[in-house]
């Protein structure tokens, strides 16, 4: 789920055949928010496309290390003590929100079970990358909802998986064929899916994200699953979760919670800020310094856009800004 926005999961299965523990994902955007860099910059990167933004993305993961160096950041520094590589996998897939589908850096994490993360490691996590990223507001969700968890609320949501694997590219098309069927569920307030794996080993299998989970937005229950159902069993090569015992599709319940910062009231990133408990100076500067990154990263690629040579700075000009 994107809107310059990181997607933190916390899903119950419901009628899922599904015995593993229970799983967080995070979804953090690396496009910027329009507060930040403008809505005429903003423009620029959107209208670079899916397959552009990905490569981008992938750089950024995989050739920068953004992701790891805010694990790093916050464990380094006290703010985080249980997400570690044994409970946390992470790459780069699509999040869809209100007719615009982006990739989004999209994390994995284990939250019960012996080598569990807490949850609130991971909220501070959501809010470290939604900071870093320089997103406007962030979501999260949790696989095995616990209405003790006191960062998530509830909120209705249904998924849809296809055979094989599942592409960013081909997220984004569904999510266009949807609002053929249904626009309020493509385009209308709240509507949005992020591309997560859902099986017996969501961390083993990581990398085979070939579901897109669903959160519904601001339409009817009734609404939401007919549109959603239909799609599905329309489009081939695509089954709608859950089904009720009477075997009529249905929804189930994620914990849900939706820290942000605004960025024109708090340019300092201070609503992020206040998540992380108690911080110390020395992860304060070093998530400064990841944000400052991410920035210049951004400035690179809007110099790239300008010159119109993308294509040769993606493939052979990429240099990851210094922090």
């Amino acid at each position: 789920m994107t809107v310059r926005t990181t997607f933190f999961v916390s899903i119950v299965l419901g009628t899922f055949a599904v015995s593993s523990p229970a799983q967080t994902y995070i979804s953090a955007e690396p496009i910027p928010s329009g507060d930040i860099v403008g809505t005429t910059n903003l423009n620029k990167i959107l209208n670079l496309g899916y397959a552009n933004l990905e490569l981008w993305s992938q750089r950024l993961l995989n050739d920068c290390h953004m992701v790891q160096n805010v694990i790093d950041a916050l464990s380094h520094n006290g703010g985080i003590h249980t997400v570690t590589a044994a409970n946390t996998r992470f790459k780069v897939a699509a999040g869809g929100f209100e007719a615009v589908t982006d990739p989004s850096f999209v994390l994995t994490v284990e939250d019960a079970g012996p080598l569990a993360a807490s949850q609130s490691d991971i909220f501070v996590l959501d809010n470290a990358l939604g900071y870093a990223l320089n997103q406007g507001g962030t979501a999260q969700f949790n696989l095995l909802f616990n209405n003790k968890n006191p960062f998530v609320f509830s909120l209705d949501y249904a998924v849809v998986t296809f055979g094989g694997t599942l592409s960013g590219l081909q997220s984004q098309q569904f999510f266009n064929y949807l609002g053929t069927i249904d626009p309020k569920l493509w385009s209308g307030t709240n509507a949005g899916f992020t591309q997560v794996n859902i099986s017996s080993s969501p961390i083993a299998n990581y990398l085979n994200d070939n579901s897109m989970l669903f959160l519904i937005g601001s339409v009817p229950k009734h609404e939401f699953i007919q549109g959603l159902s239909t799609a599905a069993s329309t489009y081939g090569n695509a089954t709608y979760s859950p089904i009720a015992n009477n075997g009529n599709p249905t929804t189930t319940k994620a914990g849900a919670a939706f820290p942000g910062n605004d960025w024109i009231a708090f340019p300092n990133g201070d609503q992020y800020l206040t998540n992380l408990g108690n911080p110390s100076q020395q992860l304060l500067t070093a998530l400064a310094g990841l944000r400052q990154q991410h920035l210049q990263a951004v400035s690179n690629l809007l110099t790239a856009i300008d010159n119109g040579n993308v294509t040769q700075y993606l493939n052979s000009g990429f240099q990851c800004p210094a922090n």
